[in-house]
């Protein structure tokens, strides 16, 4: 299976913006759509018999209770929230610490627990399968979403470790109902070049928190790479031949 790369300065903005799962999508970028990524669904008549044999301790556990997204409280401000969890990344970031170090593994740990914090990979499988998910079983659903999961931690955790050289700017954010888009600017230094680019978080109000589903740059949609490439494997293949990849990969990450 052949993953998407990106140039030296995208790979550098998805390790700053925690968006590394575009570094380990299945698919060429895709271009941003007019309409909301929560609306759009992909063609394909892929099929999917159901069955998984999910070996791994608590995989077919059946997803936990998953809160229905909410009006967000008077006040709250999902900028505010992105603004704290950037500078808790970036406090945590500074504190060096050899492997084989207790203190690695322990921020390790903090770095998983302030990502888990604000990245929904629920609501990202979800809409990155699409009409799909309605398709599985509950324990496939819960193996996905894990492996999922432990990719983006994985690569997260590999290519941000001490290197971190940027400057992430929370400018506006606008909040329909349930939903938000927070517009930044990220300004960082790429093989000794200066480099600005725009993006904007999408994010869901959620268990009594915003959770971001979705991170556009320079007009790709991380979720829209993601639906494209998923759709293509479990339509030609199946979905066990896509979780099947996804295992594959999480290997090569160890």
């Amino acid at each position: 299976m052949k993953l998407a790369f990106h140039s030296t300065t995208r790979l550098l903005l998805t390790t700053c913006l925690v968006t590394c799962f575009t570094n380990g999508a299945f698919a060429a970028p895709a271009k941003k759509s007019s309409k909301s990524t929560a609306a759009k669904t992909d063609k394909g008549d892929g099929k999917e018999d159901g069955k998984e044999d999910g070996k791994e301790d608590g995989k077919n556990d059946p997803l936990p209770a998953n809160p229905a997204p909410s009006q967000p409280p008077a006040g709250s401000s999902p900028m505010a929230e992105l603004k704290k969890s950037n500078a808790a990344l970036k406090k945590l970031f500074q504190k060096e610490s050899p492997s084989w170090a207790p203190e690695h593994d322990a921020k390790r740990s903090e770095m998983r627990k302030i990502v888990d914090s604000f990245l929904g990979y629920e609501e990202l499988a979800k809409r990155a399968l699409a009409r799909h998910w309605e398709e599985i079983t509950p324990k496939q659903r819960t193996e996905f979403v894990g492996v999922l999961r432990d990719l983006i931690e994985r690569n997260y955790i590999k290519q941000v470790h001490g290197q971190p050289n940027y400057d992430l700017r929370f400018e506006k954010e606008s909040i329909k109902g349930s939903e938000a888009t927070v517009n930044a600017t990220l300004d960082a230094i790429s093989e000794g070049k200066k480099t600005t680019v725009e993006m904007e978080y999408k994010l869901l109000y959620k268990g009594s928190h915003w959770l971001v589903f979705d991170v556009i740059t320079d007009e790709q949609s991380m979720l829209e790479n993601y639906r494209a490439e998923f759709n293509k494997i479990i339509t030609k293949e199946s979905f066990d031949a896509l979780l099947k990849r996804m295992k594959k990969r999480l290997e090569k990450a160890e």
